[in-house]
């Protein structure tokens, strides 16, 4: 399927102005993610403060060090600089990240859903000179989009992108050559961190399309439409089919690829049987693998650890620091 919307704002990171003497920041969510980046938020005392976290249900007594609210107008009336979004995919996160623009506020997130089918909301962030940072939202701790950025500001003309994206169905996948039944697969997904409660996202190629619609919007200055980009389902495969696709060498992956043709970009999601040698094969649980060619024969391959706390919270840190390196308040 062809890919043309095109984009009406540059993607280079816009300066930020200071606004007070530490980074307020309000933290959306305080689960797998967040509590991450709590953590690393709490180790930069010097230049960060905590003005709110939001969580859906009202928390129990006993941290009394933040303000934990559950009203997002009251949690962005305390007046921050920073919104950190860790939330899944869902009218909550949107309306925050929304509301977090129209009041002209820095925002990062690891939501590449939202982000991916609005991308109204970083077009008016960089406009009115906001950061709208979400190098978590692809590849966990693999920096697939900061790569791409790189590659686009040394004068490579990007021509495709194809990996394992999603750390989950790999995990899955993992488990299902093994003789797992999916039920088990993908508790175990859920036990480990990996997977949400709901894991169709991750597990009908959603996740993944979304991902790709990022990376289309880095390296080509489009935004497509993540639903409309085809994807295959772990559900459309048997267990008896990647059996026997290991047993003739092959492993099943979740490959998503985008590809800059003559008449546009193109974009997929599929379940391919690879050579077990294949370097996309080789990617075990949740890493993700990620090659990036360029029209002059430059390739690079990326990888490692696609989900879980540590990866996703170290890519959101590492946006901070650099909304801090660019000036916010010091």
């Amino acid at each position: 399927m062809t890919l043309v919307a095109a984009l009406d704002y540059p993607l280079s990171p816009a300066p930020v102005a200071a606004h007070a003497p530490r980074l307020r920041v309000v933290l959306l969510g305080c689960g797998t993610v967040n509590a991450g980046v709590l953590a690393g938020l709490e180790a930069m005392a010097d230049r960060v403060e905590i003005a709110a976290i939001i969580t859906r249900k009202p928390r129990r007594k006993g941290d009394d060090r933040y303000a934990w609210l559950t009203d997002i107008h009251a949690a962005f009336d305390t007046g921050p600089d920073l919104v950190i979004d860790a939330l899944p995919d869902c009218a909550t996160a949107e309306k925050a990240l929304a509301l977090a623009v129209e009041r002209g506020i820095h925002v990062i997130s690891a939501n590449k859903a939202v982000i991916a089918r609005r991308p109204d909301l970083e077009a008016r962030a960089r406009k009115a000179g906001n950061g709208f940072a979400y190098s978590a939202a692809v590849g966990g701790g693999v920096p697939v989009l900061e790569t791409v950025a790189r590659l686009k500001a040394s004068g490579e003309r990007v021509t495709r992108v194809r990996g394992v994206l999603n750390g989950t169905s790999n995990f899955v996948l993992g488990l299902l050559e093994k003789g797992v039944g999916f039920d088990e697969a993908i508790t175990a997904a859920q036990a480990a961190g990996f997977a949400e409660e709901d894991p169709s996202a991750d597990l009908d190629g959603l996740d993944a399309a979304a991902k790709l619609a990022l990376i289309a919007r880095a390296a080509f200055d489009i935004a497509p439409d993540p639903h409309a980009i085809e994807a295959d389902s772990l559900f459309d495969l048997s267990v008896g089919q990647i059996l026997g696709a290991r047993e003739n060498g092959l492993r099943y992956r979740q490959v998503a690829e985008l590809v800059a043709t003559e008449d546009g970009i193109s974009a997929s999601v599929r379940l391919i049987a690879l050579p077990e040698d294949h370097a996309l094969a080789r990617v075990e649980n949740e890493e993700n693998a990620v090659e990036v060619s360029c029209a002059s024969g430059i390739s690079i391959i990326l990888n490692g650890k696609g989900a879980g706390q540590a990866p996703t919270a170290g890519s959101v840190l590492s946006d901070v620091r650099a909304l801090l390196a660019d000036g916010a308040p010091r």
